[in-house]
């Protein structure tokens, strides 16, 4: 008998496939997977690449609530929201999608485990529980995030940094250095580590999810040396994460909710494709025929489903 995908989605935020140039801090940068987003023709043996469209046939620039909510549940979130893209934190409108539709929560309606990987100190992992349970009132400046609104739906919950000591889960920077440097007293690792710890918390699990940002970070600040910089690090992550699943039994997916670090020469987001990437169990059926943000959930679903 055929054994059941364990499925994992990295979300990357805010990188899309670029024109070749010195604008586009993949072009020119040593990478193995990332590469694919240099302008240029790219094979990675193993895995499978493709581009789709984030924009959903709407007009202005893609935003992070919006294209995040859209990924994370198959809806389009941005007619949801009158045909406007939203920036930044998840409106009320879109948490009740997320809660109601996400596909972490989805699974756990059928009986299945839905983990969210990334790893906070306590005390804010039980703050963003008490807010999304209605007990707290939201911080302004730290309102629950797309992912952490997913993470905790239907009876979930937020990983800590117990869970990166155990080497099931990572902080959102890998190493948790930005951590330390904040004051917070995250578990100091290396970056081949972190990986591994989330490969190992996505076999715990039938379908998982794991977010990146500081992608985002780096193209909004039109920083080369920083956005080189995370575009290494986050390839480097994704090569010891591949190398660390069983591809048998396992299915590593990669997607982005708007272009921006592919593209340094504006501020803004861009109308830029963004990558759908899978490796492992199913990769090659995952990608083929998709072409948006609106594929990414259903087919999470159905890997799962076996």
């Amino acid at each position: 008998m055929k054994p059941r995908t364990r499925a994992l989605l990295v979300f990357v935020d805010g990188i899309g496939f670029g024109a070749e140039g010195p604008q586009n801090p993949f072009d020119g940068t040593p990478l193995e997977i990332l590469g694919a987003l240099a302008g240029h023709a790219c094979r990675v043996d193993g895995v499978e690449i493709g581009a789709v469209d984030a924009t959903l046939g709407h007009e202005g620039l893609p935003q992070s609530a919006t294209g995040q909510a859209t990924i994370f549940t198959g809806i389009d979130a941005i007619a949801l929201s009158d045909g406007h893209h939203r920036s930044g934190y998840p409106t009320p409108t879109l948490r009740a999608l997320i809660q109601r539709e996400g596909f972490l929560g989805k699974a756990r309606e059928r009986g299945q485990r839905g983990a969210f990987l990334n790893a906070y100190d306590r005390g804010r992992a039980e703050h963003i529980a008490r807010v999304l349970s209605g007990e707290e009132a939201a911080s302004r400046r730290h309102p629950p995030s797309s992912s952490s609104v997913a993470a905790l739906a239907k009876d979930g919950a937020l990983a800590t940094f117990e869970d990166v000591h155990r080497g099931c889960a990572a902080t959102f920077d890998l190493t948790g250095e930005l951590l330390r440097a904040a004051g917070i007293d995250a578990p100091s690792v290396s970056i081949k580590h972190a990986a591994r710890a989330v490969a190992a918390g996505a076999a715990e699990a039938d379908l998982s999810l794991f977010e990146m940002f500081l992608t985002d970070s780096a193209g909004h600040a039109q920083d080369t040396e920083w956005a080189r910089d995370e575009a290494v690090r986050t390839d480097r992550f994704l090569v010891e994460l591949m190398a660390a699943i069983d591809p048998r039994e396992q299915l590593v997916v990669v997607t982005s909710d708007h272009g921006n670090l592919e593209d340094l020469s504006v501020r803004t987001h861009t109308r830029a494709p963004v990558p759908l990437l899978a490796y492992g169990a199913g990769a090659r059926a995952f990608v083929a025929g998709a072409s948006s943000l609106l594929d990414v959930a259903p087919r999470l679903l159905a890997a799962a489903a076996g």
